[in-house]
């Protein structure tokens, strides 16, 4: 029976939530596989302008958009696995541990991107307004 570790699905609907322990090695893994099989068309940042842009690509999503922002997880997962529109499925290249690594990575990396100055520590703070 497919499970949502396997599937990113809970019965009718995806699932919400890394189910693999998040360590800083595995979200280092993430960051690997990102480098490996997301960066050419989603771009070191997740904002869609990877070097495929340049070569007519003109459909990729950036990652950091609300609309995947929201999405859960588990639908994350279904589009690695699966491909949507132009992206191509890379569930039969990239082991599940290894899809889930990579989400974890895209939602840290979304939250390093969108994060307001009012959020950081008051140490943070006072580093960027001393630039």
């Amino acid at each position: 029976q497919p499970t949502y570790r396997d599937t990113g699905v809970m019965g009718e609907f995806y699932g919400d939530g890394i189910p693999e322990k998040v360590t800083e090695i595995f979200l280092q893994r993430g960051h690997e596989r990102y480098e490996i099989h997301c960066v050419v068309c989603h771009g070191r940042v997740g904002e869609g302008n990877g070097v495929a842009k340049s070569f007519g690509l003109a459909t990729v999503a950036s990652l950091m958009d609300d609309r995947i922002r929201t999405q859960p997880d588990g639908q994350i997962f279904s589009t690695i696995t699966h491909g949507k529109n132009t992206m191509g499925a890379y569930g039969p290249n990239i082991s599940v541990s290894d899809r889930w690594a990579i989400v974890a990575y895209l939602r840290a990396l979304q939250k390093s991107q969108g994060v307001k100055a009012s959020e950081l520590s008051a140490e943070l703070q006072a580093k960027l307004n001393a630039k």
